[in-house]
């Protein structure tokens, strides 16, 4: 018989939840709870932010209700090397994940049990079932991609940077403690979990997309540089002219100059629009400027991050954030594709 049982508070591992932690799920999912919902999936859609599982859950009664999982994204999957065909509609499956803090059917599901009893943990690496095949996680596999292209043409920093998201030092870079202002501090405690733009498709601008989990890369758009994030499509053109004059206006992602200093692209930006900071509610002002520098090892096989920020409004002092990417000859920047929230 099919059932929903919900389990004991507990805490998702650390890898279950840098998964997520860039869209602000805990203003939707019980973080501290774990429920368990069984039924047949009756559609399957990867897409991006997340993805989601519908189920048809009968109760003991054998009523139906349909159940909505949201999981890890369509480009978190493919990061991370996890086939997505091991699921299909007409299956019989068991989801564990989150419950809505609104008690709404839906779920931030984590880990799924198979009808063959394996499992599938969509991406976290981390097993959630016993009663699974000995904890037997399923569906990480090597893509069978030709990267010698990708090979052939990688020249320096000009490739496609990706995560490792199970590495704190990789992801997520935002994991505040800020030095904030009184304003900073007023303006986060107006924040609203529940109701804000980042819950919704491409309201990140600079310096929060710089969080992204998804590939990114660098080509050459004529003398400058153009920076090409699958997150959102997002595209931020980098001047390398010093002379080049910022225009009046202030967009999402500013206004950008850069320059190599040896092997290495140092980026300042400025002419932001005010927005969020983090996705954890911190604010920044119009007069925020950061400093990037994209800094790769001698064999281009990591590329270490760091930004400085400064807002004088938000921030009481210049602060550092610090992360990496790695090269993955087989990945690529697709289009995003974003499905919009609950």
């Amino acid at each position: 018989m099919n059932r929903i049982t919900l389990a004991a508070a507990l805490l998702f591992t650390t890898l279950s939840s840098v998964v997520f932690a860039h869209h602000s799920t805990i203003a939707i999912y019980d973080a501290s709870k774990r429920i368990e919902v069984t039924g047949k999936v009756t559609a399957i859609s990867w897409r991006n932010p997340h993805g989601r599982i519908t189920l048809e859950v009968a109760d003991e009664n054998g009523n139906l209700t349909e159940w909505e999982a949201e999981v890890a994204s369509n480009t978190v999957l493919r990061n991370r090397k996890v086939r997505d065909d091991v699921i299909a509609v007409g299956d019989t499956v068991t989801m564990a994940g989150q419950p809505s803090r609104r008690g709404l059917p839906i779920m931030l599901g984590t880990n799924m049990l198979l009808p063959g009893g394996y499992e599938f943990d969509f991406g976290s690496g981390n097993a959630y079932f016993p009663a699974g095949k000995n904890g037997n996680i399923v569906g990480y596999d090597i893509p069978d991609v030709d990267a010698s292209a990708a090979i052939a043409a990688a020249d320096g920093i000009f490739r496609v940077w990706s995560t490792i998201m199970g590495d704190p030092a990789a992801f997520p870079m935002f994991k505040g403690g800020y030095p904030l202002t009184e304003e900073g501090q007023r303006a986060l405690s107006a924040w609203d979990p529940n109701n804000n733009s980042l819950l919704q498709c491409g309201n990140k601008g600079q310096p929060l997309i710089m969080i992204t989990p998804s590939p990114m890369d660098f080509t050459r758009q004529g003398d400058d540089i153009l920076m090409r994030l699958e997150e959102y499509d997002a595209r931020r053109l980098i001047h390398m002219d010093p002379n080049a004059q910022a225009p009046a206006e202030h967009t999402m992602f500013g206004f950008s100059k850069g320059h190599f200093d040896g092997s290495v692209l140092v980026v300042e930006t400025d002419h932001i629009a005010a927005g969020y900071f983090d996705p954890a509610g911190v604010r920044q002002s119009d007069q925020i400027r950061t400093v990037e520098r994209f800094m790769p090892n001698a064999d281009y096989s990591r590329l270490d991050y760091e930004i400085t920020v400064t807002d004088p409004v938000n921030f009481s002092e210049p602060f550092t954030l610090s992360r990496y990417f790695v090269w993955y000859p087989e990945m690529s920047v697709h289009p995003y594709e974003c499905l919009e929230r609950y």
